[in-house]
């Protein structure tokens, strides 16, 4: 018996934007801040803080509006660009998904 396993992500001379980056703008939209992000999908903060710094760089557009906090901690929101950014990539992947699954029924009807 088979399962279908596939990733998807965007490129542009080198990894771009994928599952990951996705994951952690939606938990920056759902919790806030980059540092309880991060912490929801098991990454460290500085290893977040440097993937959004990378990914802003390679798109040529800020992902994050953030500000610094004190003894509560900082707080973070999404650009217009990321929320355009992650409506369309879930789109996306979610559409990708359909088809890859009709294709995998088409040739392994079985499984």
């Amino acid at each position: 018996m088979y399962n279908l396993k596939y990733k998807i992500w965007l490129d542009k001379n080198g990894v771009i934007f994928g599952t990951g980056p996705y994951l952690l703008l939606k938990g920056v939209k759902e919790k806030g801040s980059l540092a309880g992000a991060a912490k929801a999908i098991n990454m460290s903060y500085n290893k977040a803080h440097n993937l959004i710094k990378n990914i802003e760089g390679r798109l040529g557009f800020r992902l994050l509006y953030s500000k610094t906090g004190g003894a509560g901690g900082g707080i973070s929101s999404l650009t217009a660009e990321a929320e355009e950014l992650i409506s369309a990539y879930e789109q996306f992947y979610n559409e990708c998904g359909e088809a890859l699954n009709t294709i995998f029924k088409k040739y392994f009807p079985d499984h």
